[in-house]
């Protein structure tokens, strides 16, 4: 997974262990799956800005299951 750097738009990876801005979880963790982000609805911006939920990935991670 990676995220937005915020201010230039571009990506780099998310810190290993740690999860992204909007992420329930880490990206390792058990019973986890990628989702849209529902700030954005997976576009990935709002109001022409990377989105603050997402980073501007338009993905999130959550907990699926019953982790």
């Amino acid at each position: 997974m990676s995220q937005s750097s915020g201010k230039s738009g571009v990506s780099v990876p998310a810190a290993e262990g740690m999860p992204a801005p909007g992420d329930e979880t880490t990206p390792d963790a058990t019973q986890t799956a990628e989702n849209t982000c529902p700030e954005c609805g997976g576009t990935g911006t709002l109001q022409g800005k990377p989105c603050p939920g997402c980073e501007g990935t338009g993905t999130v991670t959550v907990t699926v299951g019953d982790a």
